[in-house]
């Protein structure tokens, strides 16, 4: 019987690690034999110690290895499904912690993360009784958020409520019998400053809610962001100005190289910038003073990168690929800027540098919360697929992960409230922009005219709260990280539309952008002026926001750019 290659490269993977390795050791060819072993698989499982009264699986404890989940109700061991690779790092991690009543209960994992060895492996997880940890924030106006940790960690986005004066909140992880309690404020309120009282204690013995976060506003002038960017499709550049007293850009440019066709800009901290290059597949980096870096450190992306999100902590950036239908994860050079690419998916069988989203579905947009918890991508409907979004026939779908601090890898996890494992909720057609805010996800439907605002929940869940008509074919949205508005400019007729934070209040404005066609916005970090790229007319429209009434103000319309300026932001 004559067995192809295919077939005797396929019947090994049925062979045992034990034979894998006998055959690697028995040398071959002409150079009297190898010492080289092969590498193996092996199990790795789970021993959990000490959980109790859990009654179903939805209360159970959820961890996780790369895409791998073990969910426990119970005291015992498990494998998980996929075996790891001897010598490759696996990272355990607790992905959902036991809820019980009346008592909650933290687990921890012994040596979460470790090389695998050449056998199979279990790894140690003890659940003792835990406390929960919260308390109010005060004075802040409403639709404000400011972002706390406990522990250094645990990040929380606590959104003040409109017509009280206190917003109760709750850290979603308790602290374990006899731990330690500091909250922090990792971020402030633009305008505002935080300070917590009563935020700190010792062997804690039962829940502590009293922790008070109280907040006042600047009285001195915060100066807006002094630079604003501009990436121009034809020809292929960037262009840096520097923004007058009046809050306007300048006219003297400086123009960077980027790749072939650019699609988007992000700037971090006023250090570093990035431009996904769709044409040439590409992210350009570039160090930033003031102007982008003449010449910009380049990495290879997937097929049509057309978005980027950063880490609020400025260790990762996340690009979307529209052809791929995926997302390249990377870690950030401190010192450069230059991307590096990561295990995206944090699995244990290699190097993953993307996620897929999924054939169905086809990535334009990212953003990820202030927290630094969740990354939301917006994705079109793939007309070859009949899947369906969150059980609705639609043409948008809206996909969450839960971001690890450490590595930065994604897993995707279900968004859709009470649906256990459904990864996407339904949007409206062909969606092209998204924008998180506190505890809102917003996003514009070009076909549909209109943006769905979601509620974001426990475990990143999301909610469509309101669904605010705009004007036509709207293109791009910013909120107002100050003040409680969110823009939309709207390419058709040329106009931005105004409404509330959370979904209230939807009003357009004209923008006397005749022919403009609006491509971009951005809001300055201080919430004090919008800035409008508009592609057909090549120039940037300067907007001052207000504090009270929706209507921005027009200061200046004849701020030139290159040819096609197809998107825009600020820095300091």
């Amino acid at each position: 019987m004559r067995i192809s290659p295919k077939q005797f490269l396929q019947g090994l993977l049925y062979l045992t690690p034990i034979t894998l390795l006998a055959l690697a050791s028995c040398g071959g060819g002409g150079g009297g034999g190898s010492n080289t072993t092969l590498a193996s698989y092996y199990t790795l499982s789970v021993s959990v110690t000490g959980i109790s009264g859990v009654s179903t699986a939805a209360s159970g404890v959820v961890l996780r290895n790369g895409g791998d989940n073990l969910t426990f109700t119970a005291p015992g061991t498990q494998p998980f499904q996929h075996q790891v690779l001897s010598g490759s790092t696996y990272n355990i991690s607790v992905l959902t912690q036991p809820t019980t009543s009346p008592n909650k209960q933290v687990c921890t994992v012994a040596g979460p993360v470790s090389t695998m060895p050449a056998a199979n492996t279990t790894v140690g997880v003890s659940c003792v009784t835990g406390y929960t940890i919260g308390g109010s924030t005060s004075t802040l106006p409403a639709n404000t958020s400011v972002v706390l940790q406990n522990n250094g960690g645990d990040n929380l986005v606590v959104t003040a409520v409109s017509g009280v004066s206190t917003t109760p909140f709750t850290f979603s992880t308790p602290v374990a019998a006899n731990g330690s309690v500091n909250v922090t404020v990792l971020t402030n309120p633009p305008g505002y400053t935080c300070t917590p009282s009563l935020n700190t204690a010792n062997n804690i013995g039962a829940d502590k809610g009293d922790v008070l976060i109280a907040c006042s506003a600047i009285t001195t002038a915060t100066p807006p962001d002094q630079h604003v960017y501009v990436v121009n499709s034809v020809p292929s550049n960037a262009w840096s100005y520097t923004v007058n007293a009046s809050g306007v850009p300048a006219t003297n440019t400086a123009s960077s190289t980027t790749g072939n066709t650019p699609s988007a800009i992000a700037v971090f901290g006023g250090k570093y910038a990035f431009v996904t290059n769709r044409g040439a597949n590409t992210v350009s980096a570039y160090s930033v003073s003031g102007v982008l870096s003449t010449t910009p450190i380049n990495t290879l992306t997937e097929n049509t990168p057309v978005a980027i999100a950063v880490h609020p902590s400025g260790k990762f950036a996340y690009v979307v690929n529209q052809v791929s239908n995926s997302i390249s994860a990377y870690s950030i050079d401190p010192a450069t800027g230059a991307l590096a690419s990561i295990d995206a998916d944090k699995s244990a069988d290699g190097l993953q540098t993307s996620i897929s989203t999924g054939q169905a579905f086809i990535p334009v947009a990212i953003a990820i919360d202030q927290a630094g918890t969740y990354a939301y991508v917006a994705s079109l409907g793939n007309n070859a697929y009949s899947t369906s979004c969150g059980g609705v026939t639609t043409a948008g779908c809206i996909t969450a992960y839960q971001i690890d601090p450490t590595t930065g890898a994604l897993s995707s996890i279900p968004v859709v409230p009470g649906v256990s494992g459904s990864p996407y909720i339904a949007t409206g057609q062909k969606p092209n922009s998204i924008a998180v805010d506190g505890n809102y996800v917003y996003v514009t439907n070009t076909t549909t005219n209109n943006v769905f605002v979601y509620s974001i929940g426990s475990n990143g869940q999301l909610t469509n709260t309101y669904t605010v008509t705009v004007g036509s074919n709207p293109t791009s949205i910013a909120v107002n990280p100050r003040f409680p508005y969110v823009y939309v400019t709207n390419s058709a007729d040329d106009t931005i539309s105004v409404f509330g934070k959370g979904g209230t209040g939807s009003t357009s404005i004209t923008t006397s952008l005749a022919s403009g066609l609006p491509a971009s916005i951005a809001v300055d970090s201080t919430g004090q002026y919008a800035y409008v790229a508009n592609k057909v007319a090549g120039k940037i429209s300067t907007f001052q926001l207000k504090t009270s009434g929706a209507s921005p103000t027009l200061i200046n319309s004849s701020v030139t750019t290159g040819s096609g300026p197809i998107s825009i932001t600020t820095g300091p």
